[in-house]
């Protein structure tokens, strides 16, 4: 890292990992493009100020990069578009350790995901035994989902005695969302739709 400006490169190579770690060209690209060269510009209305005032270094450089890794790690935390779709479906909650993921995404006239992954079984227990989501009345005994929705996926899982789960904070005249797993839990095949 250069000597020079030590707080531009240290936030330019932050923010180029951050855009690296979403796998997704167009939220990289707005990070790079428009967030980035917006908190430089913060960086160096913070500079002038604290330089004004005659502060230390050290404090000035803090004040410069403590807000850019706090972004930074906002930004990290919240994903490329695919994570943020299933934050949404999962009111907020994503369980840990997805793999294996497979969506799609329709905002023509209403906003429908649907998607298919493995995840942490425990992770996904937690989320579907407290509110939003509660136990369907309906349990069919076969998925009843087509393998046909989730690009890339052959075929989906032939698990017997599937457990069906709904999130309740949303109205049946503006949206659902319904969730498909096994008794394991190591699975998930989720339909979410909005008005």
């Amino acid at each position: 890292m250069p000597p020079r400006f030590p707080v531009f490169w240290a936030t330019l190579v932050l923010f180029i990992l951050v855009a690296a770690s979403t796998w997704d060209a167009l939220v990289g690209g707005v990070h790079l493009i428009i967030i980035l060269p917006l908190v430089i510009l913060g960086q160096w209305c913070v500079r002038w100020i604290f330089r004004r005032f005659r502060s230390p270094v050290w404090l000035r450089r803090s004040a410069m990069l403590l807000p850019a890794l706090v972004l930074a790690a906002k930004l990290f935390i919240a994903g490329g578009r695919d994570t943020q779709a299933l934050r949404v479906a999962f009111a907020g909650n994503i369980p840990a350790g997805i793999r294996d993921l497979h969506i799609t995404e329709d905002a023509w006239t209403d906003y429908v995901v649907h998607a298919y992954f493995r995840c942490d079984p425990a992770s996904l227990r937690s989320i579907l035994e407290r509110p939003p989501f509660a136990r369907s009345s309906y349990q069919p005994e076969h998925l009843y989902f087509r393998a046909t929705e989730f690009p890339g996926l052959d075929a989906l899982p032939d698990f017997h005695g599937i457990l069906t789960f709904e999130r309740t904070d949303l109205e049946n005249d503006t949206g659902h969302c319904e969730l498909q797993t096994d008794a394991s839990f190591s699975f998930a095949c989720i339909v979410y739709a909005v008005d």
